[in-house]
């Protein structure tokens, strides 16, 4: 096991897979990821905390770093565009298609 709680995660969480979480940058700044964060779908939840078991989308810059200095920001690469998700326990296929959907919407 790479980490002591392995087995308790496997215990857990459903045919081993386990939740994961990833960032990317969307092209557009603060107004093409507040568009995304009005178009996107369930299952994804919009919020700033990220322990939950639902998919979670937060648009980092206008959510849970609005009130940094944008330079600030910057400096620990938050970018406008700076969208974090935090993926739970839905279906992969349907998060997949609600993500691409709104990001087609963009």
């Amino acid at each position: 096991a790479s980490f002591p709680q392995k087995a308790l995660a496997d215990k857990y969480h459903r045919d081993g897979l386990h939740g994961g979480m990833l960032w990317f940058d969307i092209v557009g700044g603060s107004a093409a990821s507040t568009k995304l964060m009005n178009e996107i779908q369930r299952p994804w939840s919009l919020c700033e905390n990220l322990g939950a078991t639902e998919s979670i989308i937060t648009a980092c810059a206008v959510m849970t770093h609005a009130n940094m200095l944008k330079e600030d920001r910057l400096k620990v690469g938050i970018t406008d565009g700076f969208i974090r998700i935090s993926v739970g326990i839905e279906e992969v296929e349907d998060l997949i298609r609600a993500l691409s959907e709104a990001l087609q919407r963009c």
